[in-house]
């Protein structure tokens, strides 16, 4: 997987590590315990989810429930009697809940093109504690009892979030969810997580976690004691701005990182009006803005290059991007000659989904990776049609170049934003290959290597993984066509027939409160 056209037909593993690859027939391979006959299936190294929030994917999705839906007639519901409806239904068959989540509002769909207010929440739950998020996490609507619960003044709000109101209270929002959640429902979410994860071969997760508006934050604590005992690798980058306040989570990690989203989101989002660009978004007249000063962010990599940190940001909007591609530009310039070695971690951008020109020609000459989800505006040019009705239109072309700059070099990674969107890798290589500009479009090697060499350059980790080569770890997976050769109306419906992890074959988990008791006894490793 070095190169396109590098395969082989045998692999050898002993323990944990690959100890051959090539061409040659069973007879000529002498000392292994165990053969295994494919029968022209293939094999391709384990995948790596780039930007996960690990926390709400694993856990707390559990007791939420997903309001949309794509469909081929349209997104249902598309109106708010039929969001009304849904949100009645599950009342009824969940009375014992004590805060209901819901994900997946699509507000670009709606008729009255707005989220609802608290008043409808209350009337439509009978007055109990309720958040809906919008489709890319950036907006919200809180009932009334929730916003009391949060310490939230009710007068004269009407219980729509958005911008800074919304991001940074989500730390607040997520421990009252939390709160109620039981160690039965703890496990079925680490099973089901990582029984996903087998499914579409992925090993390893980027988990973006953390929240600066609440002080002690003993969640993302006990998220990464979780996840250094789990089957699935996780790499932890706390959310926290102070970048002290990841110093505890050293000791346990790979590498020092932090960032992400939370307090590291320098904007919003195209679907709710708060991704920062140099004009108007076209149907309120309204600009987004970047959420920080320049000055702050370029203290803070700066400071994060000083202490080794492997930094990552949002960034989405032509302004936000600008604004961190000239804080990395800076922080390189002053540390000229003070190259990081070789293999070093990749600090990163996250999105970077509307670069203007100068951003792309300077990121072509920065040590820095690029995470994208190409799912998204794969699904928003053919349903969601947000950048469509928000944007002016040379702002939806002015999409992040993805094919030129992966022939440019630049490490590109692949990933989900769950639950933002499924963790399906596929959806977003899909994405990748019918790309919303078509002439950015990649190719699937191309767009499986932002699965696994890229990530594993990103993370300083290409001697162990990211390829299957003579001395790596032994994780790969097993899949029945050749995804290099698929045609783009097959690559949505891939998925492993089974996953090798550390040269054992990856058992599905049944998500029993003494399958959790196990699990938090096992010896920790490094996330």
């Amino acid at each position: 997987m070095r190169k396109e056209q590098e395969t082989f037909t045998a692999l050898g593993i002993e323990e944990d590590r690959i100890i051959f690859t090539g061409s040659t027939e069973k007879e000529t391979l002498k000392g292994y315990d165990r053969y295994v006959d494919l029968e022209g299936m293939h094999v391709f190294p384990t995948l790596t989810d780039s930007h996960v929030h690990l926390l709400y994917t694993m856990i707390l999705a559990v007791s939420s429930f997903n309001l949309c839906e794509v469909t081929d007639g349209g997104i249902v519901p598309d109106s708010m009697d039929g969001v009304e409806d849904r949100v009645r239904d599950y009342c009824r068959s969940h009375p014992k809940q004590k805060i209901i989540s819901a994900n997946q509002y699509i507000l670009s769909a709606m008729k009255e093109k707005r989220l609802p207010d608290r008043h409808e929440l209350d009337e439509w739950t009978g007055g109990r504690c309720m958040i809906i998020y919008n489709i890319d996490g950036h907006s919200s609507c809180i009932s009334t009892a929730l916003m009391k619960k949060l310490g939230l003044s009710c007068e004269g709000h009407d219980g729509r979030f958005s911008g800074e109101e919304h991001e940074f209270m989500q730390g607040k929002v997520t421990n009252l969810i939390a709160a109620s959640v039981t160690p039965g429902v703890l496990a079925r979410g680490i099973a089901n997580f990582s029984n996903l994860c087998a499914r579409y071969g992925i090993s390893r997760v980027c988990a973006m976690d953390g929240n600066e508006d609440v002080k002690n934050d003993i969640l993302t604590r006990l998220l990464a004691f979780i996840a250094s005992r789990m089957d699935i690798d996780v790499r932890l980058f706390p959310q926290y701005l102070d970048l002290e306040r990841a110093r505890p989570f050293r000791r346990l990690q790979k590498y020092p990182r932090a960032g992400g989203c939370g307090s590291w989101e320098l904007d919003g989002s195209v679907g709710s009006h708060s991704a920062a660009f140099y004009v108007p978004f076209r149907d309120t007249g309204e600009k987004g803005h970047c959420y920080y000063e320049k000055s702050l962010i370029l203290s803070k990599v700066k400071e994060a290059r000083q202490k080794g940190i492997q930094l990552s940001s949002h960034a989405i909007g032509e302004a936000a991007i600008d604004q961190i591609v000239d804080c990395y530009e800076q922080a390189e310039k002053e540390n000229a000659g003070q190259q990081d070695g070789a293999g070093a971690p990749l600090s990163r951008i996250d999105h970077f989904e509307f670069p203007s020109r100068e951003a792309v020609e300077k990121i072509k000459k920065l040590p820095v990776a690029l995470t994208v989800q190409p799912g998204f505006s794969w699904l928003d040019k053919r349903y969601l049609k947000s950048y469509e009705q928000f944007l002016p239109k040379e702002k939806a072309e002015q999409q992040i170049p993805l094919k030129e700059l992966a022939e440019a070099g630049v490490c590109i990674c692949g990933s989900s934003d769950s639950p933002v969107q499924s963790m399906n890798p596929y959806e977003q290589m899909l994405g990748m290959v019918e790309f919303f500009l078509p002439q950015q479009s990649l190719t699937p090697y191309q767009a499986l290597c932002t699965y696994t060499r890229e990530p594993a350059r990103m993370l300083g980790e290409e001697k162990d993984s990211g390829t299957l080569e003579v001395g790596k770890k032994a994780d790969f997976c097993v899949m029945k066509k050749d995804f290099c050769r698929a045609e783009p109306g097959e690559i949505g419906e891939f998925c492993a027939e089974y996953m090798v992890k550390d040269g054992k074959r990856y058992e599905q988990k049944k998500g029993t409160v003494w399958e959790l008791v196990k699990m938090l006894f096992r010896r920790k490793k490094k996330i």
